[in-house]
């Protein structure tokens, strides 16, 4: 087993890349923090770390293990946080879930607007790929999730917050942008900045090509929406993105145009299906519903 000391120094060394700094910030000498580093590995029966010009690096089995140091950590620490808030007397805390672009675009405004009726509610928010929040959710390690995709897992509700369209994102100066229609075929042979096929929406752009008989050849393939939006800001070239994608774009002074409409591309809540929602979280669920019909995001 695995203990809170531990965890704490894996994070620290994942954080500095030193045992020496890591040590400091978690009040360790730094003998002793590579003692505890060879006797959890000798125990794990693996290396955790390989020095490279004097630096720390995880290895090919740390990076596996450490997603799940974080969330383990998280949860120490929350836990923690929480039994304070009741030993204080109070306990409104509220935890979301939520896809990196979604956290950047859709939940702010949502927040502000829970503020309003929940001005003292704590909230901690969580960011992972659509299957890592359903397993939060699963795990009651969160009271919403918003992920794009849908879920299959009966451990957990789901309701559609929008359906999702594929749109081109640009410079203010790119011909395309004093377009107000374009059609997917003119942006694929701009070879664009696409999404991974990992993600729903980098997979809804490789079959909407592979329908018109047209080859998918991106320019750069990204795991974040903000990331594509990031690089044709920098001039690198035209993005596909989703959505979610295009409001965060036009917040960045980009133009983004709708090239089409997917039938199964959606954006969803996910909550622990044995589990009563609190009423900070029921609120909140009305709040990002209500700024997803503002946002229009299936126009």
């Amino acid at each position: 087993m695995v203990n809170r000391r531990e965890l704490a120094l894996l994070r620290a060394m994942y954080q500095h890349e030193t045992v020496t700094a890591a040590a400091a910030s978690v009040n360790m000498t730094q003998p002793a923090a590579s003692a505890l580093l060879r006797g959890l590995e000798i125990r794990l029966g693996f290396a955790l770390f390989s020095r490279e010009n004097r630096r720390l690096h995880l290895t090919s089995q740390g990076r596996a293990l450490l997603p799940e140091v974080l969330n383990a950590l998280a949860g120490i620490e929350s836990v923690d946080r929480l039994a304070r808030d009741i030993r204080h007397g109070s306990a409104s805390r509220l935890a979301i879930g939520a896809v990196a672009i979604a956290a950047s675009s859709l939940f702010p405004a949502a927040l502000a607007r829970l503020r309003h009726t929940h001005p003292d509610v704590a909230v901690t928010v969580r960011s992972g790929t659509a299957l890592e929040i359903i397993d939060m959710a699963v795990d009651h390690r969160i009271d919403l999730g918003i992920i794009v995709g849908s879920s299959q897992d009966a451990r957990v509700e789901m309701c559609t917050l929008s359906s999702l369209n594929l749109f081109c994102i640009m410079r203010p100066e790119h011909p395309y942008a004093s377009r107000r229609r374009l059609a997917l075929s003119e942006v694929a042979r701009e070879q664009p900045i696409v999404l991974g096929a990992a993600l729903p929406a980098g997979r809804a752009t490789a079959r909407a090509l592979e329908a018109l008989g047209m080859a998918h050849l991106p320019s750069v393939e990204v795991m974040q929406s903000s990331a594509a939006c990031a690089l044709v800001a920098s001039g690198v070239g035209i993005g596909i993105v989703e959505s979610l994608g295009a409001v965060y774009a036009r917040r960045q002074g980009l133009v983004a145009r709708s090239v089409m409409p997917v039938d199964d591309l959606i954006l969803a809540l996910v909550w622990p299906r044995q589990r009563g929602m609190s009423q900070p979280a029921s609120d909140m669920k009305a709040c990002l519903m209500e700024e997803a019909r503002l946002l229009r995001l299936d126009k």
